[in-house]
């Protein structure tokens, strides 16, 4: 079999359809061998059961609890046969010829490891700094945690060095892409592994290309394959601190992973001192002149003191 996608859902009936859709339009555009893998991650109504209607042919597989993106994504790669795999968000939608650009770049090549689309806003903007990454880098973070990344984004120079982004629009072999939209050769994660389930929610995308690279395999970014992302509905369910600290926490457990333990730790407390910063510059940015922004400005100052203190007393 050419190919298996992979698509791991979660409470998203109304963009789950339109995903696989897109899947099987794109395999019989290619006149393909391929399947569709649903991994359902303890939705609520068990809506993906009703995808047998339309396309019998899908593949759904039952989680009875939410596993995370890695773990529930690894009992769709263990349950696949396709020589590629597609992960794919059950909230990205494959745009028409996007998947056969990937194949054939991803088979022009033997040492290219994963293949990452341009990703794009509903609205056909493009999704800056979600792909196509540079490796973390202290000023990296501290850049992201203090709203400069948009800033240092202007010019290539700033760009380069103070955060992880690329320019979108030109292809290249950037650190890592996206796990939203990931094509993947089986041969490849045969031999690094598949997601570390260690990883809940995010980082686990740059840990496995970080381990792909190390192998000395190659990431492609390629900016002439579009794909829509809607962005992760699901996680919205948390309030505003818990959304961060997942995200810095699945950060931190990277570095602590890939780095020396006295870099992590330099680090850990760098991005502390940098959150106590922004706690006035988030009070400023969110009032402006407004009164009625003040109590937003008051809850992004409070968050960013808590994530100081969560770096400092609970992030080991």
């Amino acid at each position: 079999m050419d190919l298996s996608i992979c698509i791991l859902t979660h409470n998203q009936p109304e963009l789950l359809p339109l995903c696989v859709a897109s899947c099987f339009d794109e395999i019989k555009r290619e006149g393909i061998t391929g399947e569709v893998i649903v991994i359902d991650n303890a939705s609520a109504d068990r809506y993906p059961e009703k995808l047998r209607e339309t396309y019998p042919q899908v593949r759904i597989i039952r989680n009875e609890q939410n596993l995370g993106f890695s773990a529930g994504n690894n009992i769709g790669i263990r349950a696949s046969q396709g020589r590629y795999i597609l992960i794919l968000n059950d909230d990205a939608i494959l745009q028409p010829g996007s998947l056969g650009l990937m194949l054939r770049r991803m088979e022009s090549n033997p040492k290219i490891g994963a293949v990452g689309p341009k990703l794009l806003n509903p609205d056909g903007s493009v999704q800056k700094g979600f792909s196509n990454k540079r490796a973390v880098t202290a000023l990296s973070l501290v850049s992201d945690i203090l709203y400069l990344n948009g800033f240092f984004g202007r010019w290539g120079i700033t760009r380069v060095v103070l955060t992880r982004m690329n320019d979108d629009e030109i292809s290249g072999e950037p650190a890592e892409v996206a796990g939203a939209c990931l094509l993947i050769k089986r041969e490849a994660l045969d031999q690094v592994g598949l997601f570390d389930e260690t990883f809940y929610y995010s980082s686990e995308d740059s840990d496995l290309c970080y381990r792909l690279r190390g192998a000395g395999w190659k990431i492609l970014y390629l900016a002439e394959a579009h794909v829509t992302h809607y962005g992760s509905a699901s996680f919205r369910r948390f309030d505003k601190f818990e959304r961060i600290r997942i995200f810095y926490q699945s950060q931190m457990h990277f570095l602590k992973k890939h780095w020396s333990p006295l870099h992590y730790q330099c680090s850990r407390i760098l991005l502390a001192s940098v959150f106590l910063v922004r706690a006035p510059l988030a009070f400023i940015r969110r009032a402006g002149l407004r009164q009625e922004n003040l109590e937003e400005a008051r809850r992004s100052a409070a968050i960013a003191i808590r994530m100081a203190r969560w770096l400092i007393m609970e992030c080991q």
